[in-house]
């Protein structure tokens, strides 16, 4: 069974790196110390009221941090901010990630300032499913820059959207 279960992780894996995600930096600050991971596992769950998901792995540094502060921050990258991602996924660690792109505090939370959307969330719940805790966060504040161009993850390399039909003059 085990090389059964092995295939069909791999594969797994496989298929989801069809799907095309927005990166995102989650942060939060807690005691002082601020924490950040990028992410693509984050969704809109409803308007109203405003709240996002966000699926953390429990072996992540920020993931006792954030439920210790019950805030945190979804920072939505830019195609500007493409060297964070590696700085944000394991190449610096704690407090070295911030001293790259421009951090401020909004609601007490560390927020990009030039982030293409930045969402502040209160902690609403934290299910946990197997290595992961799915974080749901009731959103207090967002903000965004009127320029478009969101930094995608596709096939394990970082990618740029473009309009497949370019609207009418």
């Amino acid at each position: 069974m085990g090389d059964a279960n092995t295939a069909a992780q791999a594969a797994f894996r496989s298929a989801m790196r069809r799907f095309t995600s927005t990166i995102c930096l989650i942060t939060t600050e807690h005691n002082g110390v601020r924490h950040g991971m990028a992410a693509t596992a984050v969704q809109s769950v409803t308007a109203d009221p405003p709240t996002i998901l966000v699926c953390i792995n429990q072996s992540a540094s920020i993931s006792k941090p954030l439920k210790d502060a019950g805030r945190f921050a979804v920072n939505m990258l830019h195609l500007s901010h493409a060297p964070l991602v590696p700085l944000f996924s394991g190449k610096l660690k704690g407090e070295e990630r911030f001293h790259h792109g421009e951090w401020i505090s909004l609601d007490g939370m560390p927020v990009l300032a030039d982030a293409q959307a930045a969402f502040v969330c209160e902690l609403q719940d934290a299910v946990n499913v197997a290595t992961h805790d799915v974080v749901l966060g009731h959103v207090l504040e967002a903000r965004f820059i009127e320029n478009i161009a969101p930094l995608l993850y596709e096939d394990g390399k970082l990618v740029r959207s473009s309009a497949i039909i370019e609207a009418a003059a």
